[in-house]
């Protein structure tokens, strides 16, 4: 069980929630690919400046009140699998939402390679054909 990639993953979380963009982008390889399913910020982005985009369609969709709640990890060996809960409030309805999610992410050397957001847990589970029998959550 690769307990650091679940470590890292808690961090780049934390990055995330602070709105610490520089930190959160130094957890990601230069060469990362970043598939986002977030409502009205969906695409695949690449590389720092890619992530820096997201940041940056993400705050334009969501008025910078978006934020992640891990309930769950998995470690998948060379990935992990985040199940939250994404809180936000639209920029043009103002409605709060709270919706489940999930969060893939692929490390080498300590960083992430790949990120893949998927819409639910189901989702993703589907995906990676894994059932939620298979794994062992570990907290958050």
């Amino acid at each position: 069980m690769s307990l650091e990639n679940v470590e890292s993953f808690r961090r780049v979380t934390a990055a995330y929630n602070a709105r610490d963009l520089e930190t959160f982008i130094g957890y990601h390889d230069p060469g990362v690919e970043f598939h986002s399913a977030f409502a009205g910020v969906s695409g695949v982005y690449h590389g720092h400046e890619g992530l820096r985009q997201w940041h940056r369609d993400l705050e334009e969709a969501w008025d910078g009140d978006i934020r992640t709640e891990a309930e769950a990890y998995f470690d998948l060996g060379e990935s992990t699998l985040m199940v939250s809960v994404l809180h936000g409030r639209g920029r043009h309805s103002g409605m709060e939402v709270a919706a489940q999610d999930a969060v893939l992410m692929k490390w080498r050397d300590g960083l992430g390679v790949y990120v893949k957001a998927y819409a639910s847990k189901e989702e993703a589970l589907t995906d990676l054909g894994l059932s939620e029998d298979s794994l062992e959550p570990i907290d958050p």
